[in-house]
């Protein structure tokens, strides 16, 4: 029906000014029948454009606010959801930073503790190994002095049957121990002289 009305409209509004200047007025005179052409005419294209194009342009506009205040409500919903999702992310970081943190301060306890049972286990290990090279060393002490003990008696065994079956004088004494103790040194530097 708009489409009919529009050129009708159209078709007036060219016909009144040519009606206006066949009457040969002049510019400023008022032309009381094309003033009344001239209201009618806006009477009814505002009639038409009321009723035909400004529910169209009114709901257009509606349905672009309406548009517009989704949009809008949309936009204030995905800001307090990336806000929210921005404290749980903050949140998250805390938690990881504080859980690291306890990880480090863990992991260095326990390297510690490691550090000091293997420094304990290695003094141990040492006092051991101390204890064990004097008991050693004590032990091939009391050998080492048995022997000697053992290799004197029988020395001393020795020369005193050299002595007794020699009598000899004090300087065949001197000798005859002079002697034996050459004897002996040359046995201590040679491991095949066992004894005399």
């Amino acid at each position: 029906m708009m489409r009919n009305s529009l050129p009708l409209a159209l078709l007036l509004l060219l016909i009144a000014p040519r009606a206006a200047i066949a009457q040969e007025g002049g510019l400023l005179d008022i032309n009381p029948g094309l003033t009344i052409w001239t209201f009618i005419i806006f009477v009814i294209v505002l009639l038409l454009l009321h009723k035909f194009a400004y529910p169209a342009i009114l709901g257009a506009v509606e349905a672009r606010e309406a548009r517009i205040q989704e949009l809008l409500a949309a936009a204030e919903r995905d800001r307090e959801e990336a806000q929210r999702l921005l404290e749980e992310q903050r949140t998250r970081h805390e938690e990881l930073r504080t859980q690291v943190q306890e990880m480090v301060n863990e992991g260095r306890t326990a390297g510690e503790r490691l550090r000091d049972e293997i420094v304990a286990e290695a003094r141990e290990e040492q006092q051991a190994m101390l204890e064990r090279a004097r008991r050693e060393i004590a032990q091939e002490t009391e050998r080492a002095l048995a022997e000697v003990r053992e290799q004197a008696v029988d020395l001393a065994i020795a020369a005193a049957s050299k002595l007794v079956e020699k009598e000899l004088d004090e300087e065949g004494n001197r000798r005859f121990v002079q002697d034996v103790l050459n004897q002996l040194e040359q046995g201590e530097r040679s491991p095949t002289a066992a004894g005399v």
